[in-house]
């Protein structure tokens, strides 16, 4: 009897280390935080929103534009790698709202100013109001592009981590892998490689 108690013990041990070796995690906080290729496309994320950043502070600073204007400026901000003859247009359309700031505020520090002064005081007045307002729609449309842009990397990099661990588990015949954030020890952890074969895909 003592024998066979012996002998299911030694079976239920086998079993239980057997299950052992076929199961791994992965720390997805260390693949964030050590992987090139999570930092490159943080980094291009983060490029993307400062250079809409900046985008919308030239707009702001310059106006006094109409509105076939005040698109061309802003279609011209958007575009990268810039040619000289766009930087050039850019650099006419800021000169153009620089110089009726100029004018406006000439004309509102006038005392008694002219009809013709008045109705082109009003003129560049509304142009005031409606680039706030079409700012406004710029600033909101910007805002979801960079979410969209957020939400496609994620949805990139969960699917090529999927991907590699699908590849790794495979390879070392794992049946299962879990976050290492559910599991609070494991002798098999497969996240410098996962580390390692994403950097790879650069």
């Amino acid at each position: 009897m003592r024998h066979a108690w012996m002998t299911l013990a030694i079976a239920l041990l086998t079993s239980v280390v057997a299950y052992a070796q076929n199961f791994a995690v992965v720390d997805f906080r260390r693949v964030q935080e050590e992987s090139t290729y999570v930092k490159q496309r943080f980094e291009q994320l983060q490029a993307m929103q400062n250079r809409y950043a900046q985008l919308m502070q030239v707009m702001q600073e310059n106006i006094h534009l109409t509105d076939e204007e005040r698109q061309q400026l802003y279609n011209l901000l958007k575009s990268e790698n810039l040619t000289d003859a766009q930087r050039q247009e850019i650099q006419q359309l800021t000169n153009t709202a620089r110089q009726r700031r100029s004018e406006l505020q000439a004309l509102r520090q006038k005392p008694d100013p002219t009809e013709t002064e008045k109705a082109a005081l009003q003129q560049f007045s509304q142009m005031e109001v409606r680039s706030q307002e079409a700012l406004q729609v710029m600033a909101q449309q910007l805002a979801q592009e960079l979410e969209r842009a957020a939400q496609n990397s994620d949805e990139e990099l969960n699917k090529l981590l999927r991907e590699i661990i699908a590849q790794i588990a495979k390879e070392r015949k794992i049946t299962m892998v879990f976050s290492a954030g559910v599991v609070l020890y494991a002798e098999n952890d497969l996240t410098s490689e996962v580390i390692k074969r994403l950097d790879a895909r650069k």
